[in-house]
Order: structure tokens, then C-alpha cells, then sequence
């Protein structure tokens, strides 16, 4: 079982790196510019690491990090605003304020996830975070470790069978 984090900083660069996909989407659903978006999240980063010491850990983070990455949505907008592309501060505004009924769906699956990759043993849980790293193929995986594609396929078939079992169990754990 892994180590718990020991200080605040520590604490929020795991919660950050565990929410990064779900605060992707939040920022993505307010900029229709991808390339802004990944911007804008990195932004969004460096401001909630600069920020830890105002995080009260006893409350749910994406909300927070929601918060601090809608200022730099506007932030970035004001800053483009010559782009004749970009939505209006009025839009932006109504879109933040709308309840995303997937996002608690998204955190809960990706709490899930980091727990059920967590439990996972040591082996199996870098074989199937190495495989989904940019530019990480079966191919080159199995080559290193001497199996065939084949084998490795089926082994991380397997793995992922595993996860989303967990994944299920945990979800179907949870209070609705």
C-alpha cells in the first residue's frame, strides 16, 4: 500500500495529478480552443501549487481547483479577447455556473481508479501506467521484457479486467 502524503503540499500534488483529467474537461467545456485549454490548465497547476497553503484539505478539492481554473479561463479570454472566436464573458460565466451532472460522476470514477491502481501490486500497476504514457506502445513494452506483443496484450487485458472490477465494486459501494 502506498504512503500517504505528509504535508499539504504533498497532499495537493496527488490531488492534482489524481483530478488532472477530470479539471481538463471542466477547463476544455469553457474554451472550445484545445491548445488554450492545455494552457490554461498548466496555468491552473502552477496556481493551485502556489496556492496549497489556502487549500482546507477537509473540503472536496474540485470544487477549489474548479474555482482557481475559472479565474484563469477568464483570465485567458481577457487576454485573447481580440480573437473574434473566443465566447463572451457572458457565456463563460453561465456555462461555469451550471451544474456538470458528469463531473461528480468523473470524480468518483477517478477516485475509484486511483484506489483499485493503488491496491493493485506493484508489477501489474507499473505495466499498466507505463502503457498508457505518451508514446508507450505494446510493442516496444514487450520487447524490453522479452514476451511477445501477444503476450503482453493479454496480460494487460487481464490487468484491466481486473481494474474495472474494482472500479465497479467500489462504485457500486458507494452511497448515491
Amino acid at each position: 500500500m502506498p504512503s500517504q502524503p505528509r504535508d499539504p503540499q504533498e497532499n495537493l500534488v496527488a490531488l492534482i495529478t489524481r483530478h488532472q483529467a477530470a479539471l481538463h474537461a471542466y477547463v476544455l467545456s469553457l474554451l472550445p480552443n484545445p491548445a488554450l485549454a492545455d494552457d490554461v490548465l498548466q496555468e491552473t497547476n502552477l496556481v493551485l501549487w502556489r496556492k496549497a497553503a489556502e487549500y482546507d484539505q477537509s473540503k472536496p478539492f474540485m470544487p477549489w481547483a474548479c474555482r482557481i481554473a475559472w479565474f484563469q479561463v477568464k483570465a485567458a479570454r481577457r487576454d485573447a479577447s481580440r480573437d473574434k472566436h473566443v465566447f463572451d464573458s457572458d457565456l463563460i460565466d453561465l456555462l461555469a455556473s451550471e451544474d456538470d451532472p458528469d463531473l461528480e460522476e468523473t470524480i468518483s470514477l477517478d477516485r475509484a481508479l486511483g484506489d483499485c491502481l493503488d491496491q493493485l501490486p506493484r508489477e501489474k500497476r507499473e505495466l499498466i501506467l507505463h502503457r498508457y504514457q505518451p508514446n508507450s506502445s505494446v510493442h516496444e513494452m514487450a520487447t524490453t521484457r522479452n514476451l511477445s506483443p501477444g503476450a503482453l496484450s493479454g496480460q494487460l487485458h487481464r490487468i484491466r479486467l481486473m481494474l474495472e472490477a474494482c472500479v465497479e465494486g467500489k462504485l457500486n459501494q458507494s452511497p448515491s
